[in-house]
């Protein structure tokens, strides 16, 4: 069966790619390696990368432009009058939101629900693009998600959050794991050469965590953690905090500048994607102490580095990690620096949890997430 589908591609080719974005962008070269019949409508907007628009514009994708008027107007007029008269026969949603009038059969992916939650995690100091934003997407959600012929989303965790939260029937969710960046620099993750089967500390070790101004992401915790380890274990041992997007405010609101051991933590701001691949490899352990994740990707991140990985049990990050790593309450300072002491004093199972990474990482693939959204694609095409 032939079958067109049109796709809101925007984040996935702008030239600077996250979260959503890195989704919709593998997703699309990965379809792009299914021989199957299917093709594809781009739908971007004027930010998309001339270069990127060039790489989707042969079979089986034809890219279109829309432009003109806001968010809002593209999502809510611009799209789905495009669909309509390409007369596609299924539309992919692929950013949380969706035309609240369906033109055809519609597929809608919902990464996650944070934005309901964010005042449990105490993120509510936002900007007022923000508010705005968020009170459009949490105010059509709960209807879009319910008219939608099928919504994907990309965890077990996420599909029971997701019927619960927008009161839907976890009957018409799909759940598609993410896989690792199909394209990495530095060669991609998947080229990393083995770091030489050690995982002892060496001088200047240090722990790599990703560092955040949501709440949502522990660092309090993390701190509070290091501390506790640097007591029992008063070596070299340093933390590197990468990716924090205003270091002032952070350490402000972490309170950084008191902390007991502060020449020993390193705040980086943004890193680029060689930086951080090198940052993955030389660290001792990865810690990922997050209350709440849809998916958690820089788990996949530090299987693919052959690193040991400390990760919260909470959410989809425990589920991600599952028995390849060392998984602790979020909200028990004192367990997550047991975990990290044990693996200081057991070299030996750290080797294992690399070894258990790097089985763990066969388990998520683009491949499987493109074969498994395009079985979607045709069960709501029929």
């Amino acid at each position: 069966m032939r079958v067109l589908v049109g796709i809101d591609a925007r984040y996935g080719l702008r030239r600077e790619k996250r979260g959503i974005g890195c989704y919709i962008y593998n997703l699309l070269l990965a379809l792009a390696g299914l021989d199957n019949g299917v093709r594809y409508v781009l739908y971007v907007d004027r930010t998309a990368a001339p270069e990127e628009v060039e790489r989707f514009s042969g079979e089986p994708f034809r890219v279109r432009c829309l432009t003109g008027g806001n968010l809002f107007f593209w999502e809510q007029a611009l799209l789905p009058v495009a669909a309509r008269r390409d007369r596609v026969d299924v539309l992919h949603c692929t950013s949380n939101v969706a035309p609240l009038f369906k033109v055809c059969p519609t597929v809608l992916t919902v990464h996650d629900v944070i934005e309901f939650k964010r005042a449990v995690f105490g993120d509510v100091d936002l900007s007022l693009r923000h508010r705005v934003s968020r009170l459009y997407r949490m105010g059509i959600l709960p209807r879009i998600a319910g008219r939608a012929d099928l919504v994907i989303t990309v965890s077990g965790f996420s599909r029971a959050d997701i019927a619960d939260v927008l009161k839907i029937n976890p009957a018409k969710i799909r759940v598609t794991y993410e896989g690792l960046p199909s394209k990495a620099p530095g060669g991609g993750f998947e080229e990393l050469p083995d770091k030489g089967g050690t995982c002892a500390l060496g001088p200047g070790g240090y722990i790599l965590a990703l560092g955040a101004l949501d709440g949502r992401k522990n660092m309090k915790v993390l701190l509070e953690a290091f501390a506790l380890v640097k007591n029992r274990f008063p070596g070299e041992l340093k933390l590197v905090l990468a990716g924090v997007e205003n270091i002032e405010l952070f350490a402000g609101r972490v309170g950084l500048e008191a902390h007991p051991y502060r020449r020993d933590i390193t705040c980086l701001g943004f890193v680029g994607d060689d930086e951080l691949v090198d940052l993955y490899r030389r660290c001792f352990c990865f810690v990922y102490p997050s209350l709440y994740e849809g998916f958690g990707l820089p788990l996949l991140e530090a299987f693919a580095a052959g690193v040991p990985v400390v990760a919260s049990e909470t959410t989809a990050v425990g589920e991600i990690a599952g028995d390849a790593g060392l998984l602790f309450d979020p909200r028990r300072p004192s367990e997550l620096a047991e975990k990290i002491l044990f693996l200081l004093e057991n070299p030996e199972a750290g080797r294992e949890m690399v070894d258990r990474g790097h089985e763990r990482l066969k388990d998520f693939s683009w491949e499987k997430c493109a074969a498994q959204t395009l079985a979607v694609y045709r069960e709501v095409a029929r």
